[in-house]
């Protein structure tokens, strides 16, 4: 071999090491998450006059939220929401009645703060209180507010936690929705994160961002700046956390019927004037 050749040799083996040593150091690029496109280009709730919905945020195999909500064309309205260690129900028959919530607190929380809380808000009164050696059940009454707003605000969460990493539009389907598939890949947040093992699609209304449907799961290495670091990472820790999303918007008839426990309290109001 030439001395020529083995310059060239050299210099191409340098090359690949130094590759190497960059590939350990930084990612050659970054993806956008979806919450970085502009505003009218994000994903959205859709809006109807009468519509079920529900979604729900599993983190590590644990329900972080999950959440149903229906609004009736005769005016009725509920949501039910689960946080884990509260859950929250809500009734409304119509968008200026009053608003039936039952309370279920984890007994293990701070109940008494809870009580507090609810006893200081002028607009609602406490009817019931029951206590378990699980859980604490208030029910409370409220003088104002539409939940329709609530339902929304609460699907809002579930939607614009998808926006969190970045998804790819499949060539549309004429007739029919948009399809939106995510995408792995290095984002960049509060700090950078690794997002692998992306699986599922994000369906929306025809021309529009309004997500009708949504199954979504991937998982997430944080810090991870570096293929180094990411690697670290999940040798030293429980990453990578595991992300599953679904929501569902269905416009048209939906059914409320009125919960028991407001029949309950309801029954029990009319008997005590009586």
């Amino acid at each position: 071999m030439d001395r020529r050749t083995a310059r060239l040799l050299n210099g191409v083996l340098a090359l690949c090491c130094l590759a190497l040593v960059f590939a350990a150091v930084y990612p050659f690029s970054t993806a956008s998450p979806h919450s970085e496109n502009p505003v009218d280009s994000q994903f959205a709730v859709p809006e109807a006059d009468e519509y079920r919905s529900t979604g729900a945020i599993v983190v590590e195999g644990k329900t972080a939220l999950e959440f149903e909500g229906a609004v009736t064309a005769d005016g009725r309205r509920y949501q039910s929401v689960d946080e884990g260690a509260v859950r929250t129900e809500q009734y409304q028959a119509a968008p200026d009645g009053p608003v039936y919530e039952r309370i279920i607190v984890d007994g293990r929380n701070s109940i008494d703060q809870r009580r507090a809380q609810i006893r200081s808000d002028t607009d609602r009164e406490l009817l019931r209180e029951n206590r378990t050696e699980e859980a604490v059940t208030f029910i409370v009454k409220g003088e104002s507010g539409d939940i329709a707003d609530d339902i929304d605000g609460t699907a809002s969460v579930v939607v614009r936690s998808l926006a969190a990493i970045g998804y790819e539009r499949k060539a549309d389907e004429q007739p029919g929705p948009s399809v939106y598939e995510p995408k792995n890949g290095w984002y960049e947040g509060i700090e950078t994160y690794h997002v692998t093992a992306a699986t599922g699609e994000v369906r929306t209304a025809p021309d529009t961002t309004a997500v009708r449907s949504a199954t979504v799961t991937w998982e997430q290495t944080v810090p991870a700046g570096t293929y180094a670091e990411s690697a670290l990472v999940r040798l030293t820790s429980d990453a990578p956390r595991t992300y599953d999303l679904s929501f569902e918007f269905e416009s048209g008839q939906a059914t409320v019927n009125r919960p028991a426990w407001v029949n309950a309290v309801r029954n029990r109001s009319v008997a005590g004037q009586s």
